[in-house]
């Protein structure tokens, strides 16, 4: 039985449906602040800047839900589509400043259509999106350009003990989230351990009810019991994480025995 059965068959569909509507929720922000701007005639390159923070802000937050929609099974399409959708409603509603916003997903190994993610077997997972954007507004005297780039990384690190226990092995992990590198914290934890400790023919059991300290540095433990086919077979498991952002990144990790 594979992972991927398992966090589609949990949880993938709600998730995809709730980043969905968390897309909905940004992009109605957006309306508002520009129609709190419609009404306001903008002359000065002052009023632009105020304008141009709040429509960075909105797009941190798309490229934010793409990333949390991709990394729940969402397609990659779902980065241009909304940014789109962005620019358009910005360039329709922003009155006496001519405005356009280009952007450019990187494909920059090891990113591809804007996307890194790597799930990899050695303790470490990482969700990752990089854009870059080329803004330019003129007004009735001054004009305003700029290029900067959006990245957006979710990452866990994890590493384990075990000991065995009789015919049980009792095993403590260690997990960290990071966003953009700096210590976050998680909405929820899955944790998996292979069946015989091997990975050539997989089959995961979903650990029930672990015990997870949260230490309030993005930093949190989880201890849990596993039968495996024979007791001094190594312990591997997987960890599922979601971070408060909606965005899931996973990783593997052979624990070390006591």
């Amino acid at each position: 039985m594979s992972l991927h059965g398992f966090r589609h068959h949990n949880s993938g569909q709600v998730l995809i449906i709730v980043a969905l509507i968390i897309t909905l929720l940004i992009l109605s922000t957006a309306v508002y602040v520009i129609k709190t701007e419609e009404n306001r005639v903008l002359y000065s390159l002052e009023d632009a800047n105020n304008a141009l923070s709040a429509y960075q802000l909105g797009i941190m937050h798309t490229v934010v839900s793409a990333l949390a929609n991709v990394s729940n099974g969402g397609s990659t399409n779902i980065l241009a589509t909304n940014l789109n959708r962005f620019v358009a409603v910005v360039e329709k509603r922003l009155y006496n400043v001519m405005f356009s916003m280009e952007f450019a997903p990187s494909n920059t190994a090891p990113y591809q259509n804007g996307f890194w993610i790597d799930w990899a077997a050695n303790g470490k997972g990482i969700s990752s999106a990089y854009v870059g954007f080329r803004i330019n507004a003129s007004g009735l005297s001054t004009s305003y350009r700029e290029e900067y780039s959006v990245n957006v990384t979710s990452e866990l690190s994890v590493s384990g003990v075990w000991m065995r226990q009789d015919n049980l092995k009792s095993a403590i992990l260690i997990c960290t989230v990071r966003n953009e590198g700096n210590l976050a914290s998680a909405e929820n934890f899955t944790v998996y351990f292979e069946r015989d400790g091997s990975l050539t023919q997989e089959e995961w059991i979903q650990v029930k009810a672990p015990s997870i300290t949260d230490y309030g540095n993005g930093t949190y433990s989880i201890t849990f019991t596993a039968e495996t086919t024979n007791p001094d077979d190594p312990v591997i498991v997987s960890v599922h994480c979601h971070d408060l952002r909606g965005i899931f990144v996973r990783t593997n990790v052979t624990c070390t025995r006591l």
